[in-house]
């Protein structure tokens, strides 16, 4: 499996599986036999990649409101930035958009549910911020949750992707970040829920 996912990493789910059980030294037929389909082999990548991986506790940390919202972001995205700017889990991301929706759809589905919602709740709450009046407002929200959480991704893209160089002290980088946030986007919606 972890050979799979380093091929898929490299080469992309375009790949065929004759190439892939070439680079393992095996025959396709052995490799079949445990995957009976390149979906269920897809399927297993995406399980060891996207699924075992995710931490449930990052759930409860953005949510403990026994500590300040900033110290929550930021313990959950230096955590969460040691789970997803890896090269294995930034290119078959990539290259699983490019091919493969269904496996981004599921993981940003979740994403989307566990903790963006959690944290556009949760800035509402710290900030004293009017609930959305309706679902577009939340959207709004949401938006802006994700453009904080993509410019954490887009680290891994730059280093996986693009082959620049990123900043050494990422957790520095993420804290910055994450003050920016809290500084910007509680006033954006108060101004725009008068």
């Amino acid at each position: 499996m972890q050979a799979a996912i380093g091929f898929f990493s490299r080469h992309g789910f375009d790949a065929s599986t004759r190439d892939l059980a070439r680079e393992l030294g095996v025959t396709q037929p052995l490799l079949y036999r445990y995957f009976p389909t390149k979906e269920a082999l897809v399927d297993r990548v995406y399980d060891e990649v996207f699924v075992r991986r995710w931490n449930p506790e990052w759930e409860e940390w953005l949510a403990d409101r026994a500590f300040p919202l900033g110290d929550r972001l930021k313990r959950y995205f230096h955590d969460y930035s040691r789970f997803i700017l890896r090269s294995e889990w930034v290119r078959i991301f990539i290259y699983a958009g490019l091919s493969r929706a269904g496996i981004n759809q599921k993981y940003l589905a979740r994403l989307r549910e566990r903790h963006f919602l959690v944290i556009a709740r949760e800035l509402r709450h710290a900030y004293d911020i009017p609930d959305p009046p309706d679902a577009a407002a939340e959207e709004d929200e949401v938006e802006l949750v994700w453009a904080m959480h993509s410019s954490v991704f887009y680290v891994g893209v730059r280093k996986w992707v693009y082959q620049q160089p990123i900043p050494r002290n990422l957790e520095e980088l993420i804290d910055m970040r994450v003050d920016a946030f809290l500084l910007g986007t509680p006033a954006v919606l108060k101004a725009r829920r008068r």
